[in-house]
């Protein structure tokens, strides 16, 4: 009986007119690199000539999807079957197209030109990440590998982190690499916060509050291959990875980090069993007692200002954005002033990215983005409803959570602004594909239909 092709691309291409048998490598290398580069290097590393456009990890990008192009051009070479991360992604690349060409008929100075075009080809990067994986990673041990890899860079970054809390120096400084890469600006540092001598850092991240979310994130990558690597000894490790990372989430001092562990839980422990949620909520006391006695004043602060709500001025400055931001909206509701027309240098920071994608990409290009989103998370909930794999179904729920996250602490800052949340946000979406795509393929091969 024929079996269902499309988890994996041929392993046979036929040079010139004669066959020639030799392996076709998949995506999953290249796609590591951009993930360790996003994460390992400070965010304001580039490289100068391409200006922000030159992080290492948005160029391996735009190389992901040239390559995923190119692959398309072949009939041997480009994964078959259906795919609707790619129609998702498609759908909101149009969006933001037409925003493009609205910014375009509005005629756009000088600086908000080079903000539309960045912003053009910084979503193509990511957009490049999201299909390399989706389409270009070929079964489950591949999936698994990027898993682990994203797990060991989310934990270097927090190593950095944690250098940085407790010896109150920046080692990002000492990360540049001339003249391949420079600082385009300077390093993030350190931000006094809640006194007592307490500082929030940021790892590599381009912000702390980017950097409590993609802690989130990485911790609940960490937690799935605690619970389903294959060895005693690997679920031992990364579980050790998890408590790293769930350590630093409180050094951001960050409300977007509390939010999102928040989120993640109450949505973790709705799907996992009993005796696990029981486990992980056991083993978060243990390591708050562990915070308290080490750091004694940190979870206090966390907790102040956390509970400040309105009072504290960057809430209000957030609430206050969105008068500002009304005559702008309302002349121009549809598609926008146009995709990453919105600069500092001449209009207010917005600390809030689907505020920011209603002003320049109007109500298309914002729910666009929501739809990309909600796409990835409904995708992955089907995997969760029809897989028969205990792993399978738990890694449905994580990415689930994950995008979930991602999208809800969005409204806290400016995300898409930050290459390392791109990277991240594009790679769980291509994550979310790729699985879809391989446990669909798996169904039809053992029982003929979908």
């Amino acid at each position: 009986m024929p079996t269902y092709l499309s988890t994996r691309r041929s392993s046979t291409v036929y040079d010139s007119t004669v066959p020639t048998l030799r392996p076709f490598r998949d995506a999953t290398g290249v796609v590591v690199v951009a993930v360790l580069l996003a994460y390992l290097l400070p965010t304001q590393l580039v490289f100068l000539p391409l200006s922000s456009l030159g992080r290492p990890g948005l160029v391996v990008g735009l190389g992901l999807l040239i390559w995923w192009l190119v692959t398309r051009l072949h009939p041997e070479l480009a994964t078959h079957g259906r795919q609707p991360m790619r129609w998702a992604l498609l759908g909101y690349v149009a969006a933001l197209g037409a925003s493009y060409l609205a910014g375009q008929l509005r005629g756009l100075p000088a600086l908000e030109q080079n903000g539309a075009d960045r912003a053009i080809l910084a979503t193509l990067a990511g957009g490049g990440i999201m299909l390399a994986v989706a389409d270009g990673v070929l079964n489950r041990e591949r999936i698994e590998r990027i898993l682990r890899w994203l797990c060991w860079a989310s934990s270097g970054m927090a190593l950095v982190a944690l250098g940085q809390f407790a010896l109150r120096v920046d080692l990002t400084v000492y990360m540049r690499l001339p003249p391949l890469l420079v600082f385009q600006r300077d390093p993030v540092g350190f931000d006094a916060r809640g006194g007592g001598g307490l500082v929030r850092v940021a790892g590599t991240a381009g912000h702390y509050i980017e950097f409590s979310v993609l802690m989130v994130i990485g911790l609940l990558i960490a937690i799935h291959l605690a619970r389903f690597a294959p060895t005693r000894r690997s679920r031992q490790l990364f579980g050790a990875l998890a408590m790293v990372q769930a350590a630093v989430i409180p050094i951001s001092l960050s409300r977007t980090g509390v939010l999102a562990l928040a989120a993640a839980i109450l949505l973790l422990l709705v799907a996992w069993p009993l005796r696990t949620s029981f486990n992980v909520l056991a083993l978060g006391l243990v390591l708050a007692v562990v915070i308290q006695v080490v750091r004694p004043g940190l979870l206090a602060t966390l907790r102040a200002l956390v509970l400040v709500g309105n009072r504290d001025p960057s809430v209000q400055g957030r609430l206050e954005d969105y008068d500002y931001v009304r005559p702008y909206f309302e002349g121009r509701p549809w598609f926008g002033r146009g995709v990453g027309t919105w600069l500092i240098e001449r209009y207010q920071l917005l600390d809030n990215q689907w505020l920011l994608s209603l002003v320049t990409t109007g109500i298309v290009g914002t729910a666009a983005l929501a739809l990309l989103l909600l796409t990835g998370i409904f995708v992955a909930v089907r995997v969760r409803l029809y897989s028969s794999d205990a792993a399978d179904r738990d890694l449905a729920v994580t990415l689930a959570v994950a995008i979930a996250v991602a999208g809800v602490t969005a409204a806290t800052f400016d995300a898409l602004h930050f290459s390392t949340y791109r990277v991240a946000l594009f790679l769980l979406l291509g994550l979310v594909g790729a699985l879809w795509r391989i446990t669909r393929a798996a169904r039809i091969n053992e029982s003929g239909h979908a």
